[in-house]
């Protein structure tokens, strides 16, 4: 295999990069998640019958199916990070920074069938397969990082280096079947700088540029190629891009801190966030920047990790990675992702007499119409105590006189229905003597 190198006279150069390191893994199973074999991630990627899971600490790839069942650990795939798929899915190539090589697994038997060597302390660590060819983000010199390709269906491969290393950190990278020309590359540094490369040459010429967002941790792109998602930590929200002269497009306010982001084939949006409270994952309707259902990873295994969602490929599900504290990479899966999210809001008095009758208020909502009859569930610290009508603009109320004096606290539950999921509140009323 030939390598292109840079021009004359450039110094190649190893650079540590950081990854999530975790403990050891618990048992094969947690109870709301699967506990995989590793002890480290770094991205997570689907195709029509695998979850695959780079695990950069353990030089891994977790492969399981759609059930969360592990298939099997591809081993020996140094410092494994960043993964792409070929576009009839028969290949899942694997950046190996720390053997300074890209391998090639076939995703019918899980093995290693190829490496293709990057040269020596190049590190490549993100990838995107378009317009024939394999590219990869590499460190260049000691300060800057660049975009190379790989011709891998030639019988002598050629690696291309680039001649234009403008990247402060290894950028991310992303490209699109419908439009296979195109080629994205986000800044993953301090920097700023976004770019669009025409690739149909075999060689990246640089399109559009916007210094407007940097850092970025994730990004997608849109089913009809003309738009790119982007996650980056500083931001509070996951902003949409027009491709062809990366101007801002759109906004989806999911909080702090966005980490990950995947767009199914329906252009359904998974936006997900490491620091947001109750919620980790949005998921958004094609064309809309309101979210349609609100995903919490369950206490305390609430940490998604960066680029840690991805979705089937027929848009079915949405699988997300998880880190609980307690030291295992946790693997959740979402079968509901077409329902919308079940909002409840209560009122009451904070304060309320004993003997006396305290009414609690409601509001159930939801992006999409709750059937009209539809009820909720009262439990006073897990005693039921009213089933109760929603009225046609969502509001209910019931009544209670709690026995004694001191503090309780009300749930109300609504189970979901075919267009819902399942939604709950908690309200707390003193009662005093």
């Amino acid at each position: 295999m030939r390598i292109r190198r840079l021009a004359a006279g450039t110094v190649l150069a190893t650079v540590t990069a950081s990854l999530t390191l975790l403990a050891s893994p618990g048992p094969a199973r947690a109870a709301d998640g699967v506990v995989l074999p590793v002890r480290s991630h770094w991205q997570t990627l689907a195709d029509s019958h695998h979850v695959y899971i780079s695990a950069p600490g353990d030089d891994a790839v977790v492969a399981t199916d759609h059930d969360g069942r592990v298939l099997k650990t591809i081993e020996e795939l140094d410092g494994a990070r960043g993964m792409t798929l070929s576009w009839d899915e028969s290949t899942l190539y694997v950046a190996l920074p720390e053997a300074d090589a890209i391998a090639a697994v076939d995703t019918a038997t899980l093995t290693e069938t190829r490496r293709f060597a990057t040269g020596a302390g190049t590190e490549p660590e993100n990838l995107a397969v378009t317009a024939g060819r394999l590219w990869f983000s590499y460190q260049a010199t000691v300060f800057d990082a660049g975009i190379g390709s790989i011709s891998v269906a030639d019988a002598d491969p050629v690696v291309d280096l680039g001649h234009d290393a403008v990247w402060n950190g290894k950028p991310r990278l992303a490209a699109s079947p419908a439009f296979p020309d195109r080629l994205v590359a986000a800044e993953s540094a301090s920097a700023n700088g976004m770019r669009v490369y025409d690739v149909s040459s075999g060689t990246a010429q640089e399109t559009s540029y916007s210094d407007t967002v940097g850092a970025v941790e994730d990004l997608a792109i849109t089913p009809d190629g003309q738009s790119v998602v982007t996650a980056y930590g500083s931001n509070y929200a996951h902003q949409q891009w027009r491709i062809s002269d990366l101007t801002e497009t759109g906004r989806y306010d999911t909080g702090a801190y966005p980490n990950s982001v995947a767009i199914a084939p329906n252009g359904m949006v998974a936006a997900g966030i490491v620091a947001g409270g109750d919620w980790d994952v949005y998921l958004y309707q094609p064309g809309s920047t309101t979210a349609i259902r609100k995903v919490a990873l369950s206490w305390p295994h609430m940490d998604l990790l960066a680029r840690g969602v991805a979705w089937a490929p027929d848009g079915d599900r949405l699988f997300a990675t998880r880190f609980p504290y307690s030291g295992e990479v946790i693997l959740d899966i979402v079968t509901d992702v077409h329902k919308a999210s079940s909002d409840i809001i209560l009122r009451a008095p904070e304060t309320s007499r004993l003997g006396e009758q305290l009414t609690v208020h409601g509001t159930l909502s939801s992006l999409m119409p709750h059937p009209a009859d539809a009820r909720v569930t009262v439990t006073r610290y897990g005693e039921p105590i009213a089933d109760v009508p929603v009225a046609a603009d969502g509001t209910f109320a019931f009544d209670d006189s709690p026995p004694l004096p001191g503090w309780f606290t009300y749930t109300v539950s609504y189970a979901g229905d075919t267009d819902h999921v399942a939604g709950t509140a908690d309200i707390t009323v003193e009662i005093v003597s």
